[in-house]
């Protein structure tokens, strides 16, 4: 993959205080699933090595080296895989598509509310399983960028939408109160439905699609200019001309010291395709996205292998074909005109 453009320095670590001995943090660990998960954890020491002295001895909360005797697990961890505990934040309504953190297994897994059976319990997908949780097991997922959590923490909560049991009482936001920080200490006013990202409407000018902070997906552009794939990211802030910085979720800087960043046209970015059910088996010649190396491929399905849950895909862009498992594929949408669209067969 061609990675243009200059990645943007992780910040020095010395003077930040959720960094030293005694902390209460929380690490991003990868599951054998891929999947990011925060653990909490307890600052022990900072480790220096001869390639990077931005290490940090931690002991999780949770997580046990021998149960029996109590001994809590010790990892070391970069610092850019460490965070301060997100501020807590009162319950609130979710809907699908909401991207949030569910706690589960002693940690908050990071993804995408796949459907809400009612005001308290919604789906949630973990690799190829659909587990089901409470409101009060789910949190709005934020990204620690820079000293700053995006999207930012300034959103005033004013009503509550429940009756007057408190047991089950959960609070929304007032769409018409919400209010963000601007450079200038001012606050603007934003009618955004969940207090996340703006929703497509007149309030996106021309010039500025899409939101600090909203999650997209970037293209992949190799050195022909033709698109590899779309990978995930976040919009850290728009700059002109209609291009924007990005931040990928999949992608790290050479170094290790951070996820790659990076200034993109808005023609190459988009938001992440809607959320449709995938089918229990797909079908040959079943156009389909692959995940492959961090991004989602397209290419057709060319044979079903047996008992339906991997599939031979032929990548349009190489002519390669590859294995894929039932759970790294989704179906393949094309973005023209600002719409989502089925390709034709």
């Amino acid at each position: 993959m061609s990675h243009k453009g200059k990645a943007i320095d992780a910040p020095a670590t010395e003077d930040l205080d959720y960094l030293q001995p005694g902390s209460v943090v929380e690490v991003s660990h990868e599951n054998n699933d891929c999947l990011r998960v925060w653990y909490t954890a307890t600052i022990i020491e900072r480790r220096a090595t001869s390639t990077n002295d931005e290490r940090y001895v931690v002991q999780f909360t949770d997580i046990y080296q021998d149960r029996n005797s109590g001994t809590k697990l010790l990892l070391e961890y970069n610092s850019v895989d460490i965070r301060p505990l997100p501020p807590p934040l009162p319950p609130r309504k979710f809907k699908a598509g909401d991207m949030v953190e569910a706690y589960y297994q002693n940690g908050w897994y990071e993804g995408e509310i796949t459907l809400v059976l009612d005001n308290y319990n919604c789906m949630f997908q973990i690799s190829s399983r659909f587990l089901l949780f409470g409101v009060n097991q789910l949190r709005h997922h934020r990204t620690w960028f820079n000293g700053d959590w995006i999207p930012p923490l300034n959103l005033y909560v004013t009503k509550s939408i429940w009756d007057e049991d408190l047991t089950d009482r959960m609070m929304e936001i007032d769409s018409n109160q919400l209010e963000w920080e601007t450079d200038s200490g001012s606050a603007e006013t934003s009618t955004a439905g969940t207090g996340n990202i703006l929703e497509e409407s007149d309030q996106k000018t021309k010039e500025e699609e899409f939101s600090e902070g909203e999650r997209v997906e970037v293209a992949n552009i190799d050195e022909d200019g033709f698109n590899q794939a779309w990978l995930a990211a976040t919009i850290v802030k728009p700059v002109e001309n209609n291009r924007y910085i990005i931040r990928y979720e999949t992608l790290r800087t050479g170094n290790d010291t951070g996820f790659l960043v990076k200034e993109m046209d808005s023609l190459h970015i988009r938001p992440p395709p809607p959320d449709i059910p995938v089918p229990h088996q797909f079908k040959m010649f079943d156009n389909v996205d692959a995940l492959y190396k961090g991004g989602w491929w397209k290419g057709i399905i060319t044979r079903v292998l047996p008992r339906g849950s991997r599939y031979k895909v032929h990548f349009d862009n190489n002519g390669k074909v590859m294995e894929f498992k039932h759970s790294d594929l989704r179906l393949h949408l094309d973005w023209i005109d600002r719409k989502w669209t089925k390709p034709s067969p």
